[in-house]
């Protein structure tokens, strides 16, 4: 028998109110936006670095504006969702690719070799990687086609004259594979009229 905090929870989750857990995630969810957004402070910036959600870290990884101390430490991070951001982000420094391409995951290997931040010497050393799905990539990339991961915006790569094709189901990105959550905007409720003291 369901008890009367079973019930209240199921009755405010089918009228739309947010328990605590879409609370948590609204809370997430505006913490990864902050991480993103143009204009981050730079104390916030290395406050974000460290969050302990990995989603966050994604994203300060991800950031073109990223600094270098900052990539050498995400470079290490435990979580592999926050080293293939890094990989894959524009701001990537060529000094920080060397240290990631002897990476053992693969997904963080074959970000790097989508990369286009990615220096040659880097894309040559995953040439010769032992696993196939790396050294395709990286030779790809080395003739100058470019893997679109699902989702990528590749115009200014096609514009330096590079071939783009679409990636074989073994080269898709696991991150870009995650599909957008889309919620419906909150309702908004007006604001309580002032009472007014009586004269």
């Amino acid at each position: 028998m369901v008890g009367d905090d079973g019930w209240s929870r199921a009755l405010m989750a089918a009228s739309g109110v947010p328990v605590a857990a879409e609370a948590r995630d609204d809370g997430l969810r505006a913490v990864v936006m902050e991480a993103r957004s143009d204009g981050l402070a730079r104390e916030r910036l290395f406050a974000l670095a460290d969050h302990r959600e990995p989603a966050v870290r994604e994203a300060i990884a991800a950031r073109p504006d990223c600094p270098l101390g900052m990539q050498a430490t995400l470079a290490h991070d435990r979580k592999a969702s926050v080293r293939v951001a890094l990989a894959s982000g524009a701001g990537l420094a060529g000094a920080i690719a060397g240290v990631l391409v002897a990476d053992r995951d693969l997904a963080v290997l074959k970000a790097l070799a989508r990369n286009a931040a990615t220096p040659r010497g880097v894309l040559e050393r995953l040439a010769g990687h032992r696993r196939e799905e790396v050294s395709r990539l990286a030779r790809r990339a080395l003739a100058g086609e470019v893997v679109a991961a699902p989702g990528a915006v590749v115009a200014e790569l096609v514009d330096r004259g590079a071939t783009v094709r679409d990636p074989r189901p073994e080269d898709r990105s696991p991150v870009g594979d995650r599909p957008d959550r889309v919620l419906p905007p909150r309702p908004s409720v007006p604001p309580r009229p002032s009472a007014r003291p009586a004269h």
